[in-house]
Parts: C-alpha cells; sequence; structure tokens
C-alpha cells in the first residue's frame, strides 16, 4: 500500500492528543530510535512514533551523519511490517546503469553477466520496507521507473516485460534540498510529492549539542 500524493504540514501531523505508540515486546526499544534528550530529537521521536502506525510513505531529510536510517529502521520497527523485511539500498552508491537490476531484479541473459534471475530489492523486501538512501542522486530515468512504481505498485524486471505487483512501504532519505533540485531540473517534482507525504527532518548535531555523549555512546556512524 501506498499514501496519497501531496504532503501536509507537518505541524498538523503530531497531535498531542493520541499517546505514544508502544513498542512490541522487544521491537523498537530506544536503542532502535534517535538517540538524544534535546527538545529537536523529541519532536522526530515523536513523528516517528506517528507515522510509523500508518502505511503513508516517509521522506527524511538531514545532512550526513544525523541518524536518517536509524529513523527509518525505528518507523519500520514501530509499524504493522515490523515482522517482515527491512531492505535498506543507498542510490548514490550505485552507478545507474546497474541501479535498475539492482531494484526491480532481473532476469537471466537480460545483460552481459547476467548468468541466472535475480530478485531485486522490491521483490527482496516485499510486505516490508524499503528504505531508499540518498534519493536525490537518482537518475533523471531510475526517476521515472521509481514513480510509476509509487503510482501503480507494480513494476518490471529487466528483460522481462511481465508485470510483478508489490506491496511495501517506502521511506526515503536524502542530504540534498529537492525542492532546489526540482528547480534545477535534476529531480522529478511529480515524485518529490510522491515521496513527500510525510517529511521528518533530522537536525544537525550541531543544533543538539546536549545530545553529543548519547549519540556518540550508541550510534558514532549514523547517516
Amino acid at each position: 500500500m501506498f499514501a496519497g500524493e501531496y504532503a501536509p504540514d507537518t505541524a498538523t501531523l503530531i497531535d498531542k492528543r493520541i499517546p505514544p505508540v508502544p513498542a512490541a515486546p522487544g521491537v523498537a526499544n530506544p536503542a532502535h530510535l534517535p538517540t538524544g534528550t534535546s527538545a529537536a530529537i523529541r519532536t522526530v521521536i515523536a513523528l516517528i512514533r506517528q507515522v510509523a502506525v500508518h502505511d503513508s510513505t516517509v521522506l527524511i531529510l538531514g545532512e550526513s551523519g544525523t541518524g536518517k536510517e536509524v529513523a527509518a529502521r525505528a518507523v519500520h520497527e514501530l509499524s504493522p511490517r515490523r515482522n517482515r523485511p527491512f531492505v535498506a539500498v543507498n542510490c548514490g552508491a550505485i552507478p545507474a546503469e546497474l541501479l535498475e537490476s539492482e531494484l526491480f531484479g532481473h532476469e537471466k541473459g537480460a545483460f552481459t553477466g547476467a548468468i541466472a534471475a535475480r530478485k531485486g530489492r522490491f521483490e527482496i523486501a516485499e510486505g516490508g520496507t524499503l528504505f531508499l538512501d540518498e534519493i536525490g542522486d537518482m537518475s533523471p530515468p531510475m526517476q521515472v521507473k521509481l514513480l510509476r512504481v509509487l503510482q501503480e505498485r507494480v513494476f518490471e524486471r529487466v528483460g522481462n516485460h511481465a508485470p510483478l505487483r508489490c506491496d511495501v512501504r517506502i521511506v526515503a532519505a536524502t542530504h540534498r534540498n529537492l525542492e532546489e533540485s526540482i528547480r534545477c531540473g535534476t529531480f522529478r517534482e511529480d515524485l518529490f510529492h510522491r515521496l513527500n507525504v510525510f517529511p521528518i527532518e533530522m537536525p544537525a548535531l550541531r543544533e543538539r549539542r546536549e545530545d553529543l555523549p548519547a549519540w556518540c555512546a550508541s550510534s558514532p556512524h549514523g547517516t
């Protein structure tokens, strides 16, 4: 299931009348949540708990090292999909010509070196959560293909035109200013609106220095 197209103001999504969602036993304990006691990180945790129980697409924004993947995992572990896979893909670390196969899989002989059929990350994540890190680095052709998945919930393996249906929750993240990328013509506005259903902004550590000791002790290499 995928969420609607346009994102409301994040502030309107935090209903103080709704109590925090309790974690299932052994799932999403505080070690899995962003660490700290600052007002900024407490707001992030409130947003994570608020959106986790719904199936909305989430866009996590923030500089490198602010814990975007930690937040994405917390959304998954607090969600009804917690017992299904959490699959992470760094869109900026995979060459553009290989990302389609990585996400959607391929058939045997689809290209040179494809000696066997292979599932992509969408199939591996079926029923769970697919975390698309550094979505702002995705090439324009791949943005079109991802937009189709978000709109129609179907995709095709490379080398096969048979559509495959998918049931995954998308959580995306980026350190880039996507609105600026839209103005520059490097990111699709329609894809942005599909991803930006529920934005969560991770505050930089320099803005919450009181969290530094806890952050260093628990997740010194957060993305």
